[in-house]
């Protein structure tokens, strides 16, 4: 049954975000799921429709998913119109890489409808598209394909280096290697730190973390001075959107402080956010942090741009990790495709982020 809200929208966008959905006890979205709540109040505010939906409930004649009855204050399941614009949030590489996804993609270019987010871009991607422009490059660690002869040509050049995987995310599965005292000291960020062994030997060393780099592509990235808040690692997570008009700006900015005894500052492994004005002062004084701010959002501009450009499909949603070290400069860590949605707190107002999603949905509606 389709409901009253969805039927005779000629003029007024239908937006559909697409994930992976639980049905056990009332639908689950995921990690998405209270961002859905907000997308549907942002959507409904502007006079639009909103729903979820999975991929197998996807069809040319209609799609089965979840639509937010206000009345009842609860998800409840339709038979829907296809949706003008569909924002990707699929959690699964797998998934996107399959036949099935692929053969989706075809109908909705077959169908006109407008899909973004096209699909998560991986290190090495997002490494080579920064690489092609030179006035990025001297922001990038130095980055190449694991091996386990450039582990040995890069621990002769650097005293720190990190080994992590080309598909991970939220700081799971990276090996950070120190070199100190004639020891090759290694830490794995699932553990605190200094819970592997310590080697001699760059084979001995090669050989103990084989299981973890042989079973996925990884890279290995040089190691970085980067500045700490009471000897916690800190980086920035930059959100980046493009605008009704095609165009980037920057949505908000966190500072990344990471949990006590860990090397990552990623949310999902007990980091914490804070303001990054207040930090950057703490550290570098109030006039140097304004000045490092506005170089941050420049540069995060910059790589939004220049992946976009480079990226198959259409991308309109970035999270850029950005470093800054013990002197001052800045350095790009890495980019996200599909950034998490709970670094800004969610009150009752709809999020600069959400907003700009929703802008965004709206412009590629306009014919």
């Amino acid at each position: 049954m389709t409901p009253a809200k969805f039927e005779g929208q000629s003029t007024q966008p239908v937006i559909a975000l697409l994930t992976e959905i639980k049905e056990d006890s009332g639908p689950d979205f995921g990690k998405v799921h209270s961002f859905c709540e907000e997308l549907h109040q942002g959507i409904s505010e502007s006079g639009g429709s909103f729903y979820v939906f999975s991929l197998k409930g996807f069809s040319e004649d209609g799609v089965e998913g979840f639509f937010y009855d206000q009345d009842a204050e609860e998800w409840k399941k339709g038979s829907l119109p296809l949706p003008d614009v569909i924002y990707n949030r699929v959690s699964s590489r797998r998934t996107e890489f399959s036949k099935g996804f692929k053969g989706f993609l075809n109908k909705l270019d077959a169908l006109g409808i407008k899909i973004f987010n096209h699909r998560f871009l991986s290190k090495w991607e997002i490494h080579e598209f920064l690489m092609i422009e030179d006035h990025l490059q001297s922001f990038i660690p130095e980055t190449h394909l694991y091996s386990e002869s450039t582990l040995e040509k890069m621990l002769q050049q650097y005293d720190e280096l990190y080994i992590k995987p080309v598909h991970g995310s939220q700081g799971r599965n990276i090996i950070q290697l120190i070199k100190a005292d004639g020891m090759i000291h290694a830490s794995l960020s699932s553990l605190p730190s200094k819970d592997l062994p310590s080697y001699q030997q760059v084979s001995e060393l090669a050989r103990s973390i084989a299981p973890l780099v042989e079973k996925r592509l990884c890279i290995i990235q040089q190691g970085l001075q980067l500045s700490e808040l009471n000897g916690r690692t800190m980086d920035f997570r930059v959100l980046c959107h493009k605008n009704a008009q095609q165009f980037w700006k920057v949505t908000s900015i966190v500072a990344r402080v990471s949990a006590e005894q860990f090397f990552v500052s990623n949310i999902a492994r007990g980091g914490e956010v804070m303001k990054p004005a207040y930090t950057l002062a703490l550290i570098f004084g109030k006039e140097q942090a304004r000045h490092q701010l506005a170089l941050m959002k420049e540069l995060a501009l910059e790589t939004a741009e220049t992946i976009s450009r480079h990226a198959e499909g259409h991308h309109a949603e970035l999270g850029i990790d950005i470093g800054i070290d013990i002197k001052g400069s800045l350095w790009l860590i890495e980019a996200n495709s599909k950034p998490s949605k709970n670094f800004e707190e969610r009150g009752s107002k709809i999020r600069p982020s959400t907003k700009a999603i929703i802008d965004h949905c709206y412009g590629l509606c306009r014919p």
